[in-house]
């Protein structure tokens, strides 16, 4: 079993990875429509699709990893110790 840590890495890896295969594709489709692609475009639209996917590959997998490292059980619990009735597990009106 992979550690959160690792997984992170794997998903940040693998948006990486996917932003280099999209990265072509997308300067592909924009020559063939006539765009004429400077050096300046094509930096622009590179990082613009790889950060792109970066942020939300890095956003989601801090989510993930967060739940799955135990961080917000603690929180929660601490919370709960210092505020039982706001925490109190009750169903919802």
């Amino acid at each position: 079993m992979q550690t959160p840590a690792r997984r992170f890495r794997v998903l940040l890896l693998s948006a990486l990875a996917t932003g280099g295969a999209v990265v072509p594709l997308a300067l592909w489709y924009l020559s063939s429509e006539g765009v004429s692609l400077t050096l300046h475009l094509v930096l622009a639209i590179s990082l613009a699709i790889v950060l792109s996917l970066l942020l939300a590959a890095g956003l989601m997998g801090l989510v993930f990893f967060s739940a799955e490292s135990g961080h917000d059980q603690r929180v929660a619990d601490e919370n709960a110790a210092h505020e039982p009735e706001v925490w109190r597990d009750s169903p919802i009106d």
